[in-house]
């Protein structure tokens, strides 16, 4: 009887695992083809209203880049000089000091000559910790700084702040730790201007690891692969996430998410949503389905998009301890998301949100470590029962290796013929070697990341953000 309830139990996990697998790599196939149509659609767009245009255009819309910065000491500098480089007629730069603790006020204070500014008949709509002062620089060239000096409240609470002080049609939310391309904002207003009946409501552009790369003067000027494994897998991980994923759901107009370090976004809309969500730690997933949903209850037509091109660059974790910090708090980020939205999951009042693009996250982009963890189980239990077909199992697993690698692969080589970095042969075996080695040496690990956020949710463990210690760039100086 007991053997019976076994086999039973073994034969529904394999339906079960083999149903979920099946349905994982059809949507990655379909992403594929939808990311593939997309990249040269863009292409063709580009051909039509490229850079040249837009920078000697009068009639562009005004951008404000905010990047909140808490303990940035090491890099806020370069970074923030990097972020005054860009190349753009009408924008502002604020930096939001969510409360540093070291020197990064200081530093900013003297590098840009700054001195307080009266605020006094600045409304805040969006409710923020305290700011304490507003900083504009004495000299000219710097005159589309300023900086927002605040009690610590988060880094969505910083961005909140850096969204009430801003005075322009559009908002760039960043970080102070990023390099921005010059020509980013040009890029990324490009939806904008050619917005027909659906209203852009996000704008996303891809990330690119810039470990151990050349920074000058705030600018990349040498692309160089991570020395290190760790974050050399996460390049493969990156291109394949923003190429395949963003690009593949972009194309449907199912995106529901706009990376934190490198979105647009309509201020009005901002301010009617009441800003980024400062209790949860997924506050850029959180905020793009909030505007999704908003939109769908206002009953009008929108879009968010998603632009190919790298424009900005961050520092990845460049060893498993920092990495594992980073997902274990994406996790909780997207629990949070989740359960916040609850009420989304096949709601029809939402169409295909419900239906669909909100189930994808629960079943696939939530479910999908929990359901690995508990295949880890089963192939434990069920081997120590002996119910297990060794050579069979071998050969599944050997077949799902070769589909992982085979994306990989063209996710790599369609980044490398669109967008040309990594272009030398010996970069192109070292993103190829780490894209093998990933399923070993580094997607347990980012599993074993996200169900460590989960634990903490689930037995109500208290964690914040967590410390992100950075090396900081390879950066020189003419």
């Amino acid at each position: 009887m007991m053997s019976d309830i076994l086999n039973n139990l073994y034969w529904i996990a394999n339906g079960f695992f083999f149903t979920y697998g099946i349905a994982l790599i059809s949507i990655y196939f379909f992403g594929m083809i939808l990311s593939n149509r997309a990249v040269k659609r863009n292409k063709r767009r580009a051909t039509f209203l490229n850079v040249n245009d837009i920078v000697s255009a009068t009639d562009i819309p005004s951008v404000t880049l905010v990047a909140p910065a808490f303990n940035e000491g090491l890099t806020i500098v370069e970074n923030v000089k990097s972020l005054l480089s860009i190349q753009y007629p009408f924008y502002e730069l604020i930096i939001v000091n969510d409360g540093s603790t070291d020197n990064s006020m200081e530093l900013l204070i003297q590098k840009y000559d700054l001195e307080p500014h009266d605020s006094t008949f600045i409304t805040q709509p969006i409710p923020t910790a305290t700011v304490n002062r507003i900083y504009k620089s004495k000299k000219a060239q710097y005159k589309q700084l300023t900086v927002i000096d605040k009690n610590n409240g988060g880094r969505a609470d910083a961005l909140n702040a850096g969204i009430n002080f801003a005075a322009t049609e559009l908002v760039l939310c960043t970080d102070a730790d990023c390099i921005i391309e010059q020509d980013a904002l040009l890029k990324m207003v490009r939806p904008y201007l050619e917005e027909g009946e659906q209203e852009i409501i996000a704008c996303g552009g891809a990330i690119g690891i810039a470990n151990d790369s050349v920074i000058q003067n705030g600018i990349l000027k040498q692309l160089r692969l991570p020395k290190d494994l760790v974050p050399t897998i996460q390049v493969v991980e990156y291109i394949r996430a923003f190429l395949i994923g963003r690009m593949g759901w972009g194309e449907i107009n199912g995106l529901m998410l706009v990376s934190g370090a490198f979105g647009m976004y309509p201020r009005t809309r901002m301010i009617e949503v009441g800003g980024f969500n400062a209790k949860t730690v997924g506050e850029d997933l959180e905020l793009c389905i909030r505007l999704r949903v908003h939109m769908e209850n206002l009953k009008k037509p929108y879009k968010v998009v998603y632009v190919p091109e790298t424009l900005c660059w961050t520092e990845a974790p460049p060893d498993y301890n920092i990495f594992i910090k980073q997902r274990d708090r994406w996790a909780r980020g997207l629990w949070e998301t989740i359960k916040l939205h609850k009420y989304l999951f096949f709601n029809p009042k939402y169409r295909k949100m419900g239906f669909f693009f909100f189930p994808y996250w629960c079943f696939f982009e939530f479910g999908a470590p929990i359901v690995e963890f508990l295949g880890i189980i089963c192939i434990i239990l069920f081997g120590i029962l002996g119910l297990i077909n060794w050579t069979t199992a071998l050969l599944l697993f050997f077949a799902v290796y070769l589909m992982g690698c085979i994306f990989s692969t063209i996710s790599i080589f369609l980044y490398i013929k669109n967008f040309r970095h990594y272009n030398r042969a010996k970069e192109v075996i070292e993103l190829l070697l780490a894209a093998y080695l990933e399923p070993f040496v580094f997607h347990p690990v980012l599993v074993y990341g996200q169900m460590k956020g989960y634990y903490k949710k689930i037995f109500k463990i208290k964690s914040g953000w967590g410390v992100m210690t950075r090396k900081g760039f390879n950066t020189t100086e003419n």
